[in-house]
């Protein structure tokens, strides 16, 4: 499984969120119902029922990414967020930007951390494109590479950032988790 480790600074993001459920397979539908609602929720369509266009609160998120100064992550970002001690989480999807907070948008700041970064080369493909491979990939994460890589998660929090492109055919994504070694000195 590929990977890097990376130290990053906090970003600060704006974006739209919604509470997700704790089961894993809830969790990544309600998360693609929110992608669906910031894309297309207001959209204009043609006589057949085709979108033609995004919709209001995408156009929103996208002028937030192109008022990042200067322009570091170009792209957005899928945030996951455990909060408290109920299991309970929020989901997000956002872009970095030097935007005020305001309209639909609210800010979150990811903060610094050493983050191990899998990187994949087509959001798109077949290997990502369902909940059950997206589950998967993620259930990989944790059971093969977490145990014998040295390291353990040190934040409830789970980041996704997808480029922004234009050939969606090879959108490039990564899978951001926020780790720490592990102390293996014996006493």
């Amino acid at each position: 499984m590929e990977f890097r480790i990376e130290k990053k600074d906090p970003i600060r993001v704006l974006g739209v969120s919604a509470p997700i459920s704790s089961d894993i397979t809830e969790a990544y539908e309600e998360g693609e119902a929110l992608w669906m609602k910031v894309l297309f929720e207001g959209a204009p369509k043609d006589a057949d029922g085709d979108y033609v266009d995004i919709g209001p609160l995408c156009k929103e998120l996208n002028a937030a990414a192109n008022a990042q100064h200067p322009p570091i992550y170009n792209g957005f970002f899928a945030i996951e967020i455990e909060r408290g001690n109920d299991n309970s989480c929020e989901y997000m999807i956002a872009a970095a930007s030097t935007l005020p907070e305001g309209g639909n948008l609210k800010e979150y700041i990811i903060p610094a951390h050493t983050w191990a970064v899998f990187p994949g080369k087509n959001f798109f493909a077949d290997e990502h494109s369902t909940i059950e491979s997206a589950i998967k990939h993620e259930e990989r994460i944790y059971t093969e590479w977490l145990p014998t890589s040295g390291y353990e998660i040190a934040d409830r929090l789970d980041v996704s950032f997808t480029f922004a492109t234009e050939d969606l055919a090879n959108m490039p994504f990564e899978r951001w988790l926020p780790v720490r070694k592990v102390d293996n000195m014996l006493i």
